[in-house]
């Protein structure tokens, strides 16, 4: 039976992504552009960086491209591709945290100074840059398979993603927004929609963690802190029922923490 060489393989790999190369380089060039060329002025320099963390998540999705393609005519991983994947989306999502705060059960007050720097990017545009943050993130855990042993990191990177979609809105004009004449009224409704859904998802994700993994009292921690925000963020929403619901939900899982860290030293419980 007729075989194809290694050789054979990486010429047509490299053939299949010819297309994508040039777009790879343009991308790795832009950036050593905007980062040679940062702004002074603050507000434009944070724009600057928003668009950095943007095209990070276009080349982390371009190199996994690549990794299928390299995948399906070699039948194993290309690990220096993969390697520069997970490079480009952890330098993306370090810059949006550097740009709003990688905190997650705080005020608003506690980064407001650096949400506003931002006031030059619409709701739309934050929106769309978190939305393409998880699609990387979700097309590197089916390349990798979320199965794997990469499967308790990926609880990391759900974390980040969570509290970098809180921490992208601007709580201080939400309400305005929330107006549906107002002209960000799409983007903010379907934004916390999202970071919602992140919150609650990073939440259980750090608790299977901690009770299927871990046992690590912080991992636990952890995703009472998430629930937490999620908390906050129903309350600035005047959303009771709901912070209510959270509320009852932090109050079982803080108690469950007690005890396990009890349990784990030995002391006998209150009669």
């Amino acid at each position: 039976m007729f075989k194809i060489s290694l050789e054979d393989r990486q010429k047509k790999f490299l053939e299949k992504i010819d297309p994508y190369t040039e777009t790879v380089n343009a991308i790795i060039k832009k950036e050593k552009r905007l980062l040679d060329n940062l702004p002074a002025n603050a507000k434009d320099a944070a724009l600057a960086r928003l668009t950095l963390a943007d095209e990070m998540f276009n080349l982390t999705s371009y190199y996994i491209i690549e990794c299928r393609i390299f995948q399906r005519i070699c039948r194993r991983h290309n690990e220096d591709i993969l390697n520069e994947a997970r490079r480009t989306l952890y330098k993306g999502i370090t810059y949006i945290e550097n740009l709003v705060s990688p905190l997650v059960d705080v005020p608003f007050s506690d980064y407001e100074d650096k949400v506003a720097m931002l006031s030059g990017a619409s709701g739309e545009k934050r929106y769309f840059v978190i939305r393409k943050m998880g699609l990387a993130i979700d097309l590197l855990k089916d390349l990798i398979g979320y199965s794997s042993k990469w499967r308790w990191v990926f609880v990391g990177l759900d974390g980040r993603l969570a509290a970098a979609a809180k921490n992208m809105i601007d709580m201080k004009s939400m309400v305005t927004n929330l107006n549906p004449r107002a002209e960000e009224y799409e983007a903010t409704v379907f934004h916390l929609r999202m970071a919602k859904r992140l919150l609650a998802q990073a939440a259980e994700r750090y608790r299977e963690k901690y009770e299927l993994s871990s046992q690590i009292s912080e991992d636990f921690q952890q995703a009472i802190n998430f629930l937490n925000a999620l908390k906050r963020l129903h309350i600035l929403l005047n959303e009771r029922s709901d912070a209510e619901e959270i509320k009852k939900t932090v109050e079982a899982w803080s108690n469950k923490l007690k005890e396990d860290i009890r349990k784990k030293r030995g002391t006998p419980g209150l009669l």
